[in-house]
């Protein structure tokens, strides 16, 4: 199996992610709009198909958390966003921070 395509969706999502988030949300929506329209072709009024929709897609944001998940690059967005979580929360405790750096 080729390893280049995996590698090239790795570097998209992690530099380009502005675009990525935009293309997702309108994948999404294309969907949401999709379902709605064959509700109204099969008799539904607008706003009966639209809630129909909704609720056989799950969701919007539900659908774009487990897309955001299983995309290349989701495991080390959630390390470099818990390093920085982690190391903001040491320069609020600047005591411990200069405990730490002494020790070390």
């Amino acid at each position: 199996m080729n390893p280049l395509p995996r590698l090239r969706s790795l570097i998209r999502n992690l530099f380009r992610k502005e675009r990525v988030e935009r293309d997702l949300d309108a994948d999404v929506t294309a969907y949401l709009d999709q379902l709605t329209d064959e509700k109204v072709a099969a008799g539904k009024s607008p706003e009966e198909a639209l809630r129909e929709a909704r609720i056989e897609l799950g969701g919007v944001e539900q659908v774009k958390e487990e897309v955001r998940a299983v995309r290349a690059g989701a495991l080390v967005e959630r390390f470099i966003e818990d390093s920085r979580v982690g190391f903001r929360s040491l320069l609020r405790v600047k005591g411990l921070t200069a405990t730490l750096a002494l020790g070390i």
